[in-house]
């Protein structure tokens, strides 16, 4: 079976908003930034390509090039829409503790959240998953979904081809390298669409119990569960 490499450009357009770079890979030398508030609900993603801040209800979503090059760890990243401030100061969000308080401003209006590294660890250990929705779309049952991460790669089946890319794992945030995948046609490619969109960006992993999986940023979602033997 035929297999291609999504260059960085064929992945960029897949992204909403037409993106401006791809994301940082895993072992590249600038961390991302992973950021979330409450009330209202709202999440930000910055690497040295790209700052995207999506609020929880979808009515905004700003996706913009990052000019300066830099992911703001204790200090202000300047953007065109965006202004990002950051401190190195224990947070709390959630019943989860993080290593900066964020201040995000987007058109003049600001959001205040947490972000950095999680004060606890996750292993995602071997086995499959079931991909039970992707970005809020429940999957059919006639078709493969499924995720796996083995030895350093992620393998992805969204109803048609499969997905290989190196992973790395950083306290609760899972970066994605440069993605492979067959070259199938199928009858609906749109969750396969969906999920090439979300892995342009990394993830904040949260676990629900031991079983359940929610892998999430600014451009989609993924929702798996523990595959039965």
């Amino acid at each position: 079976m035929e297999r291609r490499i999504f260059s960085i450009a064929a992945i960029a357009a897949l992204c909403l908003g037409g993106c401006a770079g791809r994301v940082g890979t895993p072992g590249g030398a600038v961390d991302p930034l992973q950021a979330r508030g409450e009330q209202p609900g709202w999440r930000l993603t910055a690497t040295p390509g790209r700052v995207v801040f999506a609020s929880d209800d979808g009515r905004l979503l700003v996706d913009e090039t990052n000019e300066a090059g830099t992911v703001p760890k204790d200090g202000r990243l300047q953007g065109k829409r965006i202004i990002i401030d950051s401190r190195v100061q224990a947070c709390a969000l959630g019943g989860s503790a993080y290593t900066q308080t964020v201040r995000v401003t987007v058109d003049g209006q600001a959001w205040d959240g947490c972000g950095g590294a999680q004060s606890r660890g996750l292993s995602l250990g071997a086995g499959k998953w079931n991909v039970l929705s992707v970005s809020g779309r429940s999957t059919p049952l006639d078709r493969p979904f499924e995720a796996s991460f083995e030895r350093g790669r992620l393998s992805l089946q969204l109803g048609c081809n499969r997905l290989t890319a190196p992973y790395a794992l950083a306290g609760q945030l899972l970066s994605v390298g440069a993605v492979a995948a067959t070259r199938m046609t199928c009858p609906d490619m749109s969750f396969e669409t969906a999920g090439l969109q979300a892995l342009a960006l990394p993830f904040e992993v949260e676990p629900i119990g031991t079983d359940q999986l929610v892998l999430r940023n600014a451009l989609g979602t993924f929702n798996l569960a523990r595959a039965r033997s």
